[in-house]
């Protein structure tokens, strides 16, 4: 079934489209949502409100070809509404870099890292650096567009991500990776 079909067919109120689309992107955009959230919990529960947002509001997208960005875009924004939720009253700006580390030897390049361990070290960036890091690295969001959606100042997006950076490269140097490239 092509996208426009699939669309057509969500947007009719068709329940088998509906389960079709949702088992096609849930994973995708779990992982997107994981990458937004602190635990697991938190990123099951982004998802499910990201695919009742989606439904709901099915009718108005009109080009098929833009579902995924679309479902994407979504998913990100319900992330940044409980992060915003989650830490209403609280200085975002106040936070501690105290961070665990896990003690392992010596590892002589970058590539030998498994993705899974870098994951982990995202994922243990405070709320607000990860959040920049995976909007600005991963999602290619500007940074006109990040302060937008977090209303924040485009400056306070890029010193997240700068600290973000420097927290992951004190992570790396500490299981003795000095040096890495940039992959494309």
């Amino acid at each position: 079934m092509t996208n426009k079909t699939l669309l057509d067919s969500c947007q009719r109120g068709d329940p088998k489209a509906q389960k079709m689309l949702y088992d096609l992107f849930k994973a995708k955009l779990m992982g997107l949502c994981r990458r937004y959230t602190s635990n697991r919990d938190d990123a099951q529960d982004v998802l499910q409100e990201t695919f009742i947002k989606i439904f709901q509001h099915m009718k108005q997208l009109e080009d098929a070809s833009k579902l995924e960005n679309w479902m994407k875009r979504i998913a990100v924004n319900t992330a940044i509404n409980l992060y915003r939720k989650n830490n209403a009253g609280k200085d975002i700006l106040q936070y501690e870099i105290g961070e665990r580390m896990m003690q392992e030897p010596a590892i002589d390049s970058l590539q030998e890292v498994s993705d899974k361990y870098l994951v982990e070290m995202i994922n243990s960036l405070p709320d607000a650096q990860r959040i920049v890091f995976n909007m600005f690295e991963v999602e290619g969001f500007s940074h006109v567009e990040i302060a937008e959606l977090l209303e924040i100042s485009e400056g306070n997006s890029r010193s997240r991500l700068f600290f973000a950076k420097q927290t992951l490269r004190e992570k790396l140097s500490k299981i003795g990776i000095n040096k890495y490239e940039r992959y494309a």
